[in-house]
């Protein structure tokens, strides 16, 4: 049941690392992925499109001519980036080192 556990988790911190390293792709490649998970993921209805439908451009903008707070979200990516790994590694070890479920004999 824990190799169960350890793997499930495993895979969940892989999924958060594969996010946060798309957080250091230029935009046009983080939009492409964006738009390919919506179509892969169930369709919901978006607000956003109807409400704000250039929200993408204006944060790349609002980034561009701020780079303070440019530099502070690459260091908080960055810095989860790095916590992130350093469990993917912790959790690797243990399901490493965990036990095998033997098959026990009949009696």
């Amino acid at each position: 049941m824990k190799k169960v556990v350890l793997m499930v988790a495993l895979i969940a911190l892989t999924l958060v690392e594969i996010y946060l390293c798309t957080a250091f792709l230029p935009a046009k490649w983080q939009h492409a992925i964006g738009n390919t998970v919506a179509r892969i993921l169930p369709k919901q209805y978006d607000q956003l499109a109807i409400t704000h439908p250039a929200l993408d451009e204006e944060i790349d903008q609002f980034l561009r001519n701020n780079p303070g707070v440019r530099f502070g979200l690459y260091t908080l990516f960055a810095s989860l980036l790095g916590g992130n790994t350093f469990l993917l590694v912790w959790v690797w070890s243990l399901v490493r080192r965990a036990p095998h479920a033997r098959a026990r004999p009949q009696t």
